[in-house]
């Protein structure tokens, strides 16, 4: 029995200059990719956790010790949250595994860029396979630490109520816009190391600017800086539904839905127009 395959057919002109067969391409290189991207995800967990003495323990652990310095902290009087209608310690662990998750949509377009060099250098495949592979590190470390976090609500005696649904609907956009952001940048970050270091310089500002371990404020301008900060209404928003049951920040993290949207497409058409040049490049 003989099989056909379809045929690819390769043109000089951009893709952006027919919008329809670019998204329509785009979602079927996806949707093709999707066994490829399985298969490379488990190989990565596998290779990532295979060789290490504490296993799965390493996806605890940068959320367990950043909260335990800045608890250690606190209780020396180098600063002070104020009070909080949570336990604290509950408080700023759920903030630093929400902030780990945005941290790490944001460096991983240039991660599994980086990663995969050779065989985007060597073999066709769908590249937006690699995005998915990626996204599916990040929620995998986001599911292990959610355990700790259930562990520690249970502990704390927080029950969680239906606004885990919404929490659920925040943490996915504040995944989205990170990784749209990390998109973005990649481009650039390919060809320029300056852009990972840079990154690495102001992803820990960032999170200073943003409430993990401090109460989100109340007054301006501190306000104003929770509209401007992308990482701020989702995070916010996300955990006061799992701690608290309700949140101030709907409206907020609305506005950066809407944002996030269309930027996330544009950042999509940015990664397959680029991603042939990038691969040209890394020939040369």
């Amino acid at each position: 029995m003989s099989t056909t395959r379809p045929t690819v057919r390769y043109s000089a002109h951009s893709e952006i200059r027919n919008p329809v067969k670019l998204f329509s391409d785009m979602w079927s290189d996806t949707w093709n990719g999707r066994e490829l991207a399985w298969r490379l995800f488990l190989r990565n967990i596998r290779g990532l956790y295979r060789q290490t003495l504490l296993g799965l323990f390493w996806a605890f652990l940068p959320p367990v010790a950043n909260t335990a310095i800045w608890i250690f902290l606190r209780q020396q009087g180098v600063f002070n949250i104020g009070d909080m209608e949570v336990n604290e310690t509950l408080y700023i662990l759920t903030g630093m595994i929400l902030w780990q998750a945005f941290g790490d949509a944001i460096q991983m377009p240039l991660k599994v860029l980086n990663q995969h060099k050779s065989m985007l250098s060597k073999l066709r495949f769908s590249r937006e396979a690699l995005l998915l592979v990626g996204l599916g590190e990040i929620v995998f470390d986001l599911l292990i630490r959610a355990v700790l976090l259930a562990l520690a609500m249970a502990w704390f005696g927080v029950a969680p109520s239906l606004a885990v649904l919404g929490a659920v609907v925040a943490i996915v956009m504040m995944i989205a816009l990170g990784a749209t952001l990390g998109i973005l940048l990649m481009p650039i970050g390919s060809l320029y190391q300056d852009v990972g270091r840079l990154l690495s310089m102001v992803v820990p500002f960032w999170m200073i600017l943003t409430p993990i371990i401090y109460p989100s404020p109340t007054a301006f301008p501190g306000t104003l800086l929770n509209w401007l900060n992308p990482a701020s209404p989702f995070l916010i928003l996300s955990r006061d539904l799992l701690l608290m049951g309700q949140s101030n920040m709907w409206f907020p993290a609305f506005i950066w839905g809407l944002i996030t949207i269309p930027l996330a497409l544009l950042g999509l058409i940015m990664f397959r127009i680029s991603i042939p040049v990038l691969v040209e490049r890394m020939n040369t």
